[in-house]
């Protein structure tokens, strides 16, 4: 399990289209490009960039503190959020399922397979 660094911060807002993309505080950005489920306020919802009927439940995570980030060893992306909220980005077998992007150059790219590269910042 790989720690993204973000945990702490928060969820600034999101663009939700053909990728949705989560700004967050602390100078982060994670980008999506696979479908991911979200859970908030007890239910579940599969949330596939692109598609109608995600963006409410995206909304719902504006505001909240990160309290964990991660990157699985199977190259899902989890992130976990006060008051229970979760996303879950599994790996895609073909494509970029993730990016997360931090301050200095941090960058790590979840690939096809759930292979993870990993760029770290430049202090």
């Amino acid at each position: 399990m790989m720690d993204l660094g973000f945990a702490g911060q928060r969820i600034l807002g999101h663009e939700f289209g053909y990728t949705i993309a989560f700004t967050v505080s602390g100078g982060y950005e994670v980008r999506v490009e696979s479908p991911m489920r979200v859970r908030t306020h007890g239910i579940e919802y599969d949330v596939q960039p692109g598609a109608d009927g995600g963006e409410a439940a995206l909304d719902a995570l504006t505001g909240d503190e990160v309290t964990a980030a991660v990157a699985e060893e199977s190259g899902a992306l989890r992130i976990d959020l006060n008051g229970g909220s979760r996303v879950v980005v599994s790996a895609d077998p073909q494509f970029e399922a993730w990016t997360v992007a931090g301050p200095a150059g941090f960058k790590v790219v979840c690939g096809p397979g759930g292979d993870l590269s990993e760029w770290t910042a430049r202090l």
